[in-house]
């Protein structure tokens, strides 16, 4: 593969990177500071908290990142690793304002549009899978493209629970405002962003046509 070749491809999942995170800026910008308060899907977690970890998860080079959850771990001495996302994340979430969470989003989304930082389909997960844990609840529709959507929702189904990749055996889940599907079997109708949050642990927030799809509460930090 030649440099260009590689730059290129970079490039343009810089640019879907960098739209998913407008797209979210544009949500964040409508809520209230008690929206910013309220709880997210993420247990345990305000709007502001997972919006926080969004900017550090996205935002922070892969070295810092690293140093951040070993830094984070000794000083809370947490042997489980979701306690120290916990405190990264509401560690920037007290160091800031709304308005500073916002200007960093969209920051991060020039560098990403520009193909500097890490731009693979892990991080547009990120971005996506936590906008709607950010937004979902506030019912603040967030218009990712069909193909973003789709992306995601397939990575998101080869690092599912069990029980969601034996369901995907047995049952096609269908994106019907999105126009594209997964899984194989009889149907199971619902919109994208439901499918995203059922892949990922959420419990689906608009029920399918057909059955009902549940989930448990999903750790927070993790997309």
């Amino acid at each position: 593969m030649s440099d260009s070749g590689s730059r290129s491809r970079s490039s343009v999942r810089g640019a879907r990177i960098s739209d998913a995170l407008e797209i979210v800026c544009d949500g964040l910008d409508s809520l209230t500071a008690s929206q910013w308060a309220a709880p997210s899907l993420c247990d345990g977690w305000s709007v502001k908290d997972t919006v926080s970890h969004l900017v550090w998860r996205v935002g922070t080079g892969s070295v810092s990142l690293a140093s951040d959850v070993v830094r984070a771990s000794v000083t809370g001495r947490h042997l489980n690793p979701m306690r120290t996302l916990d405190d990264i994340a509401r560690g920037i979430a007290d160091s800031g304002g709304s308005d500073e969470l916002r200007r960093q989003l969209r920051a991060i989304a020039g560098e990403k549009a520009a193909g500097r930082g890490r731009t693979t389909i892990g991080e547009l997960a990120e971005v996506v899978v936590h906008g709607y844990d950010a937004l979902h609840p506030l019912e603040v529709r967030l218009p990712f493209s069909a193909e973003t959507t789709h992306r995601v929702a397939t990575v998101s189904a080869l690092t599912a629970s069990r029980r969601t990749r034996a369901l995907l055996r047995h049952r096609t889940l269908v994106a019907a405002d999105a126009g594209w599907r997964i899984g194989s079997g009889s149907e199971i109708v619902a919109d994208a962003a439901s499918i995203v949050l059922f892949l990922n642990g959420r419990k689906a927030m608009q029920p399918p046509s057909r059955e009902t799809i549940f989930a448990p509460a999903p750790t927070p930090g993790l997309a």
